[in-house]
């Protein structure tokens, strides 16, 4: 475990110093040619890098050891730092709406040249590449934190496309308040990026379903000695996974081949999610004329 926290570390850490390359180039831009539009850009582009060290911070808790108080260890600190972004690019969102209403009372032309729009398009390949490579990388270790900062600097792409075609407008000769519009649709973007994030780090907090039902029946099918697999509940993340479930076998098995059969059990669940760090606790119980033969259980 130790070992994916150090990897996503690395990934956050590489993220981080293109995200601040990327945000200084367009803040640096839309000052000196006064796009609205092109400064809401860069400072969404500046969250980026901000919720890269929220990420490093979070890591860094999610990677204490398990504790008497923590007995399944830290590693919701993980989500919680996604939370932490939600709530930074809020207040961005209002920021970027404040400085709408600002540039409306005092409308002022941007200066648009043919250099500034080769370096958003420049800005845009690297978006695009940080994009791919971290929700990549975030879905091969499983990591919420990389492929919410990935959906994060996604909404990046969309809009620094809308911010060039807001200057390629201006530079023909379209009116000003074009540039008030694409910066709506910045604000727009954030938010989304906010709602999806939430949603997604919110559902492990609250032990949201991680694998389906069948999938584990599935699973357990090959073993002779199950004869049902009822009450299957799952959380945490394909990578840190709890399962928990009651199992139906023959009435006659001792406790000393009941226990066996919990660990095959949480072998095979093991070998089936081999990236993932998987416990399962299972509940044996005796397969007779009860109520459980009538219950549709999965097997």
């Amino acid at each position: 475990m130790e070992q994916h926290y150090k990897s996503i570390k690395r990934v956050l850490w590489i993220i981080l110093f293109a995200n601040l390359a990327v945000a200084i180039t367009k803040i640096v831009l839309g000052i000196s040619i006064n796009a609205t539009s092109v400064l809401a850009d860069g400072f969404h582009s500046l969250t980026d890098g901000s919720s890269n060290i929220i990420g490093l911070i979070g890591i860094n808790f999610a990677m204490k050891p398990v504790d008497d108080d923590h007995p399944y260890g830290h590693s919701k600190y993980e989500m919680l730092g996604s939370l932490v972004i939600v709530a930074m690019l809020g207040f961005l969102s209002f920021q970027i709406l404040l400085e709408i209403y600002q540039k409306l009372l005092n409308p002022v032309a941007p200066s648009v040249e043919p250099l500034s729009l080769v370096i958003m398009i420049g800005t845009l390949v690297v978006n695009l590449f940080v994009t791919i490579y971290e929700k990549n990388v975030g879905t091969k270790l499983n990591s919420t934190i990389l492929v919410s900062d990935a959906m994060h600097t996604r909404s990046d792409v969309f809009v620094t496309l809308g911010v060039i075609t807001s200057m390629a407008l201006i530079y023909l000769g379209f009116p000003i308040w074009i540039d008030a519009v694409v910066s709506l649709l910045v604000v727009f973007f954030i938010l989304k990026a906010a709602y999806e994030i939430f949603k997604d780090s919110s559902s492990i907090l609250l032990d949201a379903k991680v694998v389906d039902d069948q999938e584990i029946s599935l699973i357990l099918n090959n073993l002779p000695e199950i004869k049902g697999i009822h009450h299957i509940r799952s959380r945490g993340t394909l990578q840190n996974l709890f399962i928990d479930m009651h199992v139906l076998t023959d009435d006659f098995l001792s406790v000393k081949e009941a226990h066996a059969l919990s660990h095959v059990i949480e072998t095979s669940i093991q070998q089936h999610f081999s990236s993932s760090m998987v416990q399962v606790i299972t509940h044996i119980e005796p397969f007779s004329t009860s109520k459980h033969q009538t219950e549709g259980l999965l097997k």
